[in-house]
């Protein structure tokens, strides 16, 4: 086996995870990050350093590599879809074979998220280089909820009774490492199973850790005063009161077939992912558990 496979933002959730899952079948591969140190040594891997905003660190991180897995770094939106196109450039210079792409469920120009609508900006972008590609739009992670309740156990945001079909990390990382072996090409959606309200995710988080959780509607206005009495930067509040409202738009109602189609495995409940990962809960489950 003597392709590469670039896996960038290797030390975040995602990267990591995917990492493990293709070294364990022995896959030569390169890792990258801002932050080298921070990235787990697996087998059969190279960690190197690369940094989207540093086009020569990209050149020598793309060299060589048959297929590329480029994951959002951390910056704001506009900031953010530039570096998109920086590792994008890198990609193109050094003749790699296939990118895979990690974008969002609902990327388009009228997204309600600041950084949907930056993703789609780099699709297009990334699809006009005329490399392969495979552009995979998760919906969002289940796991982002957690942080979203306050300390008496309430979420709070302008998505009414929108639904998301809310998809849980492992199920992103397994369809990512099965996609990067065989790139099937196209633009597909990673969600899953079900359509949930957060009045839903609520309820059913409630049950897993023995607290009563709940949700609250709140107006777009209303949030962005609370938040920004808080303290809290403009650019945040825009996010965070986004990020409700795409749901509350339906640009993540959907569910798709995608986890199984590439995995064979039905993609996890919210329920089967925190039974299987019951540390992630510890900040929901009352005090002294």
């Amino acid at each position: 086996m003597n392709a590469v496979i670039l896996v960038t933002g290797a030390s975040g959730r995602i990267g990591s995870r995917v990492s493990e899952l293709l070294s364990v079948s022995g896959q030569r591969l390169r890792l990258m990050s801002r932050e080298p140190g921070k990235i787990k040594p697996f087998r059969g891997a190279e960690i190197v350093y690369g940094d989207f905003r540093d086009v020569p660190s990209l050149d020598a991180g793309f060299a060589g590599v048959d297929t590329a897995l480029v994951i959002s770094g951390k910056a704001p939106p506009g900031d953010r879809a530039e570096q998109h196109r920086n590792a994008f450039d890198a990609a193109r210079r050094s003749g790699v074979r296939h990118v895979v792409y990690l974008s969002l469920e609902g990327a388009s120009h009228e997204s309600r998220y600041p950084y949907n609508r930056d993703h789609c900006v780099s699709e297009e972008y990334l699809a006009a280089t005329k490399i392969p590609c495979t552009i995979l739009r998760d919906s969002f992670y289940m796991e982002m909820f957690i942080d979203e309740f306050d300390a008496s156990g309430v979420i709070r945001g302008p998505a009414g009774t929108g639904r998301g079909a809310f998809v849980a990390r492992e199920s992103v990382a397994l369809t990512v490492t099965a996609v990067l072996k065989n790139p099937p090409g196209g633009v597909r959606d990673v969600t899953g199973p079900q359509a949930l309200t957060v009045d839903e995710v609520a309820r059913r988080f409630s049950a897993l850790v023995g607290r009563r959780l709940s949700y609250e509607p709140e107006s777009a206005t209303a949030m962005t005063e609370r938040l920004r009495a808080a303290g809290v930067p403009q650019q945040q509040i825009e996010l965070k009161v986004g990020w409700f409202e795409a749901i509350a738009a339906g640009e993540l109602a959907h569910p798709s077939d995608c986890v199984r189609r590439f995995t064979g495995v039905s993609a996890l409940t919210l329920e089967e992912n925190f039974t299987r990962f019951p540390n992630l809960l510890a900040p929901l489950r009352p005090q002294g558990e």
